[in-house]
C-alpha cells in the first residue's frame, strides 16, 4: 500500500505545457482514475508517478519520500511500483508461470518463495490452471491478466495502469473491470489508472481526475463528476448531455430559436446554455415542461434513443424501450425535465471551472 503526493507538478516540451500545475494527494488503497481525451496530458502525468518522465517543475512523493524533486529523482526500478501497459509486453518465449515469475528472479528470490508467490498471484488472477501455457495459446484478456500478474508478484507499493483494456474487445473490457477492482480490494493496494473510456473511469473508481489540455477541469467521486460536473466539458465528457442556449427572464430560461421556455429558480441571469441530460428528458401524456416531434428513433434493446425536434432546437431523449412499438416518427409529444444544469453563457463555457 502507498500515498502518493504531487505538488504544482508541470511538464513542458519545448513551449508546449503538457501539464499545468498539478496537486494532488492519493491515499493510501485509493483507486484513482486519470480521465479524459488522448493528448490531455494523462499517460505524461502516469509516467511521471513511474519515473519514465521526469516533471519540469515540483514534486512527487510516494510514502513521504521525495522521488522527483529539486535535485533528486530516484528511477523506477527502486520506486516500489507494479506497471501495467496498454500492449501486453508479455514474453513470447516465456509461459505464463515464467512470465509472472519474471521480476522476482531479477531479484535472485528463493526457487521456492518464487513458486510460492506465483501461484498465490496466478490463483487472485484466475489463471492457475493456463500456468504451463505460452502467450500464443491465450486469449487477449488472458494475456492481460498475465501482464496484471507481472505487475503485482513483486507486492508493489502502486499499481500504475495505462489504458490496459483499450486493445481487448467490449464483453472482455467489461469482464476485466470487474476483476481489477476486484483484486484491487483483495490486495488493498493503491491504484492509479489512465483511460479516456468514462465506463471504466465512473466503475472503478474512487476518485476521478478529469484531465483536458493539461489542465484538471474536475476531482471527485464517479457520482460528484456525473451528477455536478463544473463546466460544459466535464458534463459532455463523463454521460451524455443537450446544451440548448437560453436566455433568463422572469423565472424562466426562453431556448434559443424556440417558442417555449422552461422554469428556473437559480442564480443566474442574462444569457446561459441549458444543459439536459437524454435520461432526465421524460416523454409524458400531459403537463410536460416542452412539446416536440419525434425525429428519429433507435431501439438499442435496453433503451430507445430519441431526437426531439422543439421547434427550431432539439434534443437527444433516452426513452422507454418498451414504447418503442407504440411511438412514430413525426408523432407529437410532451416532454418533462426531471433534472437540469445551468451555466452561464460567456463563450468560455467548455473550459471554465465553475463555482
Amino acid at each position: 500500500m502507498s500515498t502518493i503526493s504531487l505538488k504544482d507538478v508541470t511538464k513542458v516540451y519545448d513551449t508546449e505545457t503538457v501539464i499545468d500545475t498539478f496537486s494532488a494527494e492519493i491515499k493510501d488503497g485509493e483507486f484513482i482514475t486519470l480521465l479524459g481525451p488522448s493528448g490531455c496530458g494523462k499517460t505524461t502525468l502516469l509516467r511521471m508517478i513511474a519515473g519514465f518522465r521526469k516533471p519540469t517543475t515540483g514534486t512527487i512523493s510516494i510514502d513521504g519520500t521525495v522521488v522527483s524533486g529539486d535535485g533528486v529523482f530516484v528511477p523506477p526500478e527502486k520506486r516500489g511500483i507494479g506497471m501495467v501497459f496498454q500492449t501486453y509486453a508479455v514474453w513470447p518465449h516465456m509461459n505464463v508461470f515464467d512470465n509472472v515469475a519474471y521480476p522476482l528472479k531479477i531479484q535472485k528470490v528463493s526457487k521456492e518463495e518464487i513458486k510460492r508467490r506465483v501461484e498465490e498471484i496466478l490463483d487472485i488472477v484466475h489463471l492457475r490452471q493456463y500456468e504451463t501455457r505460452m502467450p500464443s495459446q491465450l486469449s487477449g484478456g488472458q494475456q492481460q491478466r498475465v501482464a496484471l500478474g507481472r505487475a503485482l508478484v513483486a507486492a508493489p507499493k502502486l499499481l500504475l495502469l495505462d489504458e490496459p483494456l483499450s486493445n481487448l474487445d467490449a464483453k472482455l473490457r467489461e469482464s476485466m473491470r470487474f476483476e481489477i477492482k476486484e483484486i484491487q480490494k483483495k490486495l488493498n493496494i493503491t491504484v492509479v489508472y489512465v483511460t479516456h473510456d468514462q465506463v471504466e473511469a465512473m466503475t472503478m473508481s474512487d476518485r476521478v481526475f478529469l484531465i483536458n489540455q493539461g489542465v484538471v477541469q474536475q476531482v471527485g467521486s464517479p457520482l460528484e463528476i456525473y451528477q455536478h460536473p463544473k463546466n460544459q466539458f466535464v458534463a459532455n465528457f463523463v454521460g451524455k448531455a443537450n446544451f440548448l442556449k437560453g436566455t433568463v427572464e422572469n423565472g424562466r430560461i426562453s431556448i434559443t430559436g424556440t417558442k417555449q421556455s422552461v422554469p428556473y429558480s437559480g442564480n443566474l441571469t442574462g444569457n446561459v446554455i441549458l444543459t439536459l441530460r437524454p435520461e432526465n428528458i421524460k416523454i409524458v401524456a400531459s403537463g410536460g415542461d416542452l412539446t416536440g416531434t419525434i425525429q428519429t428513433m433507435y431501439y438499442l434493446g435496453n433503451e430507445n434513443d430519441c431526437r426531439i425536434d422543439l421547434g427550431g432546437a432539439a434534443v437527444r431523449v433516452i426513452a422507454d424501450p418498451h414504447v418503442f412499438d407504440g411511438m412514430q416518427l413525426n408523432q407529437a409529444i410532451q416532454l418533462k425535465i426531471q433534472d437540469e444544469l445551468v451555466y452561464e453563457d460567456d463563450g468560455t463555457d467548455q473550459n471554465r471551472i465553475l463555482t
